[in-house]
């Protein structure tokens, strides 16, 4: 966008997304056919990063997995903030609740734009599927328990200009990816532990902490649609983002900061979630 056009949108208050979201084909839910009662929970071990640490696709990869990141200088930096941030993904709830509204589209739209303030580049709010909780963790190996109903997925870009003049040999793809993941993260935690403050459960999950698998999660808050490499594709960003999310625990739906129904532009509880149309 031009920078006029980045000023109107700044000082319009209908318009809280930095992408026009508005713009986007709306409809009562995902266009990509998912039979929920049929889709069984995934095991983190089993994602190919992990299998990878596993020594499933052989030695070569099995050594260089722990260090494809941090080789880098830049890489390295990044993720080693995003491993400090693992100790913040949750805490500690404030006793009293605050007195804030209980219109749902009101606090979704607050939580919204203050994911905004702190440099969100796309924001969606839906209720967590239960599907995408991963069955099992990769650091304990334990079952993985987590009652939150709603999700409210950030999406971070990796950096037009770096990606448009990369050329593929200059060690700056990972610094990209953690660019987005470290952000992402930075954010998560900010705004779980500020919903904490205000007398509710929150947990942040980022690259270095996931419960859940993104995917399922970002399609339901109309953020993207699944497409042919097997991941949610965004109009805005495309494949090149970076993703957190926090989750919402709440057992009355009519109430909680955020709790909706997929609001993804102006926070009217009519939108309902919004799908690109790819």
């Amino acid at each position: 966008m031009g920078i006029t056009t980045t000023y109107q949108r700044a000082f319009n208050t209908d318009k809280i997304d930095a992408y026009p979201m508005e713009s986007l084909k709306r409809v009562e839910k995902p266009t990509t056919i998912v039979n929920e009662d049929q889709v069984q929970r995934v095991d983190e071990r089993e994602s190919g990063f992990n299998k990878a640490t596993r020594g499933d696709y052989g030695s070569f990869l099995q050594k260089e997995r722990p260090r494809f990141v941090m080789k880098h200088p830049l890489s390295g930096a990044l993720g080693k903030m995003q491993l400090d941030l693992v100790q913040y993904v949750d805490g500690e709830v404030a006793p009293q609740k605050a007195p804030i509204p209980e219109d749902q589209a009101f606090m979704a739209r607050h939580i919204k734009e203050t994911c905004y303030f702190l440099r969100s580049d796309i924001v969606g709010i839906c209720e967590l599927p239960q599907y995408a909780v991963y069955s099992h963790s990769m650091e304990t190996g334990k079952p993985v328990d987590l009652p939150h109903k709603y999700a409210i997925a950030i999406v971070v870009d990796q950096d037009w200009k770096t990606a448009d003049a990369t050329v593929g040999n200059d060690w700056i793809s990972n610094s990209m990816s953690f660019l987005s993941y470290s952000a992402s993260g930075f954010i998560a935690c900010i705004v779980a532990d500020y919903i904490r403050r205000l007398g509710y459960p929150a947990r942040a999950h980022h690259a270095r902490d996931y419960q859940v698998n993104v995917p399922p999660i970002l399609l339901k808050a109309g953020i993207g649609e699944m497409s042919r490499i097997g991941d949610v594709v965004c109009r805005q960003k495309g494949k090149k983002s970076g993703k957190g999310l926090f989750l919402l625990c709440g057992k009355d739906p009519d109430h909680g900061p955020g709790q909706g129904h997929g609001y993804n532009t102006n926070g009217n509880k009519e939108d309902k979630v919004i799908v690109p149309g790819l």
